[in-house]
């Protein structure tokens, strides 16, 4: 589950900025002109570098906008304060909203790269990052994103010019399974979106699964704007699991209270990063705090970075969920 402390990871997220900062500086001191076509042969004559983002600022998955772009804004400041790249200070990062969807992501990278940004932080989720790389990549602008996890981007052909500092799934599906097995599971059910982040997660969790010799009782792969998910719940049911696997963004509630409803135990339930939120047993059940208590999941990070939580507080007070607790691709 994604945790309600949504600041946890940007520690590593800022450290994402500085190398695409490094990575925008590099290519256009070498060439002569930057990837958003400022133009000189040395730091004097160019433009200052000019750093963008597409980041979910609506949609289901808002909650993650604000601490990625408060960070990307704080160590912008950083830089500034320590006399910029290449002698320029950098401007205010132009921003567009990936909103959960594909038209409106694409949209907002134009309007990013039209406004001559030589480096984009974004998009969050795998599948937005996809609906723009092709324009950003060709572009020769420099894209970075702290939290693709999707196994596509490992040999996706960008160029060179797409960076993540979150683990593919790849690498979280064997930690799911054998989470679930070490709690003596071995016939398990998997729903997951429709999407590249729900398939490609499905898929690696299914095969460290058979792997290790247990039976996958079922996979359901679901269309995220469905009107209901019972037929979902229903087959999953019907399986006769002695665990479910979820890989859901926050539509997950509806078929997790589907579950609990169907007789499936909250210590059967195991979700991954995008089901992770304080909020979580709230929405399943507003009147039973109690509801999810025994589920347990799985999500990707950095190393602990109190520091920089400490800064970041001190930058942004406002911004909500500050922790200096942090995530790891580990049982949590």
């Amino acid at each position: 589950m994604r945790a309600g402390n949504t600041l946890r990871g940007v520690g590593l997220f800022a450290a994402a900025l500085m190398a695409a900062t490094a990575c925008g500086s590099d290519d256009s001191s070498k060439s002569g002109q930057s990837a958003g076509g400022s133009t000189g042969s040395d730091g004097g004559g160019q433009e200052a570098l000019k750093l963008g983002y597409v980041l979910p600022e609506t949609g289901d998955l808002a909650y993650l906008g604000p601490p990625q772009i408060k960070a990307a804004e704080y160590a912008r400041s950083v830089i500034n304060d320590n006399g910029g790249v290449l002698g320029k200070q950098m401007p205010k990062l132009v921003g567009g909203d990936e909103a959960n969807d594909a038209a409106i992501a694409s949209q907002s990278a134009d309007r990013v790269l039209g406004a001559g940004a030589d480096a984009i932080i974004g998009a969050a989720a795998s599948g937005m990052s996809l609906a723009i790389i092709d324009k950003v990549t060709k572009s020769n602008v420099v894209q970075c994103s702290g939290s693709n996890t999707a196994p596509t981007f490992t040999t996706y052909k960008d160029g060179g010019y797409y960076f993540r500092t979150a683990p593919s799934d790849a690498m979280q599906g064997p930690v799911l399974a054998n989470l679930m097995i070490q709690d003596g599971h071995s016939r398990i059910a998997l729903i997951g979106r429709g999407d590249d982040y729900g398939k490609g997660l499905v898929n690696a969790t299914v095969k460290a699964l058979k792997d290790a010799g247990a039976q996958v009782a079922t996979t359901v792969i679901y269309d995220p704007k469905a009107p209901n998910f019972s037929a979902t719940v229903a087959t999953a049911k019907a399986a006769n699991p002695d665990a479910v696997a979820l890989v859901t963004f926050e539509e997950g509630k509806q078929v997790i209270k589907g579950l609990i409803e169907s007789g499936i135990r909250a210590d059967q339930l195991y979700g991954t990063d995008g089901l992770r939120s304080e909020e979580l047993p709230k929405l399943v059940s507003p009147k039973n705090a109690g509801v999810l208590a025994g589920m347990k999941g799985t999500a990707p990070a950095s190393a602990d970075n109190p520091e920089f939580i400490k800064s970041l507080k001190a930058f942004a007070p406002d911004l909500k969920g500050c922790s200096t607790h942090r995530r790891s691709t580990t049982a949590s």
